[in-house]
C-alpha cells in the first residue's frame, strides 16, 4: 500500500468515525429532549389511577384546582426528613387536600446515618393518624456512609416501628437504580413505589432485578398540574393495583388509638 492510498483510507475512516459520533450525539440529544419534556397527568398508566406527591418545593397549592384534575385520586405529602426537619407546608397541604376529597398519605425522607428511633419520633410528632387515608411511606434515596446491610437493618427497624403503631408495613419509595443496587430481595413484604422517569415514552417500565413488581410507579418529575406552580411528581398505580391496595385498613382517632 503506497503512502497516498494509506492516507486516503485513514482520512475516510476518520470521517466515518466522526460521522458516527455525530449521529450518536444527535440521538442522545433528541432522547434527552423527549425525556425532559413536561408531562401531563395521565400520560402514563390508567387514567383513573393517577396521583401526585408534594412538599414545600411546590409552594402554595390551590387544591380546589388540583381536584379539578378528576383523574388525580391520591396525594402523598412530605411530612419530615431525618431527625428534626419538618416540612413547613405539611399541615396545610394535608388539611386542604382532604377537604377537596383526595386520599392523603404522608412520607418521611430517611437518612441512613441518623438514629432510627429519632427519625420515627420526628415523623410521628407531626403526623396525625386520624387524618391519614393511605399507608405511610419511607423514602430512601441515599446510602450515606453505612454498609448496605446496616442500611437495610435500619430501614427494617423503621418499618417495624410503623407496623407496631399503624398495623401495616410502610410503602418503600426509591429510584429503580437504588433498589437494584441495595434493596432487592430484602423487603419482599413491603409495597414498592419505584421512580423511573421518562421510561414510558420509550415503552419501558420499572425493571427490578429480583423480578418484583411495584405497586406505584413515579413516571415523571416534570409533571404539569392545574393549581401547582412549576413541576410536580406524577405517579400511577401500576401492575393492576387499585387505590384500595394502598389504603390503611384501620381507622384512628386523634389520640392515635384505633377507632372502634
Amino acid at each position: 500500500m503506497d503512502g497516498e492510498e494509506k492516507t486516503f483510507r485513514i482520512n475516510t475512516f476518520g470521517k466515518i468515525l466522526l460521522g458516527g459520533f455525530a449521529i450518536v450525539a444527535a440521538l442522545v440529544m433528541i432522547l434527552t429532549i423527549i425525556e425532559q419534556r413536561p408531562d401531563s397527568v395521565g400520560s402514563c398508566g390508567d387514567w383513573d389511577k393517577q396521583g401526585i406527591d408534594v412538599s414545600h418545593y411546590q409552594g402554595s397549592i390551590d387544591w380546589e384546582r388540583v381536584a379539578n384534575e378528576t383523574n388525580i385520586k391520591f396525594v402523598y405529602i412530605k411530612a419530615t426528613e431525618g431527625s428534626s426537619h419538618k416540612d413547613t407546608t405539611y399541615t396545610r397541604n394535608t388539611r386542604q387536600a382532604r377537604a377537596v376529597g383526595l386520599a392523603v398519605g404522608s412520607y418521611h425522607y430517611f437518612h441512613p446515618n441518623v438514629p432510627v428511633a429519632t427519625q420515627y419520633n420526628n415523623f410521628m410528632s407531626l403526623v396525625d393518624l386520624s387524618t391519614q387515608d393511605l399507608i405511610p411511606v419511607v423514602d430512601i434515596e441515599e446510602k450515606g456512609r453505612k454498609p448496605s446491610k446496616q442500611i437495610c437493618d435500619s430501614l427494617d427497624k423503621f418499618s417495624s416501628m410503623v407496623l407496631a403503631q399503624w398495623g401495616t408495613r410502610p410503602i418503600i419509595y426509591t429510584h429503580q437504580r437504588f433498589y437494584n443496587y441495595l434493596l432487592q430481595r430484602s423487603f419482599d413484604d413491603h409495597i414498592l413505589w419505584i421512580a423511573r422517569y421518562g421510561a414510558y415514552k420509550f415503552k419501558l417500565t420499572p425493571a427490578l432485578e429480583d423480578e418484583r413488581q411495584c405497586t406505584i410507579w413515579q413516571y415523571s418529575n416534570r409533571g404539569i398540574v392545574e393549581g401547582i406552580e412549576g413541576h410536580v411528581d406524577l405517579n400511577t398505580l401500576y401492575n393492576g393495583a387499585e387505590i384500595t391496595d394502598i389504603m390503611i385498613k384501620r381507622r384512628f382517632t386523634q389520640s392515635g388509638t384505633m377507632a372502634k
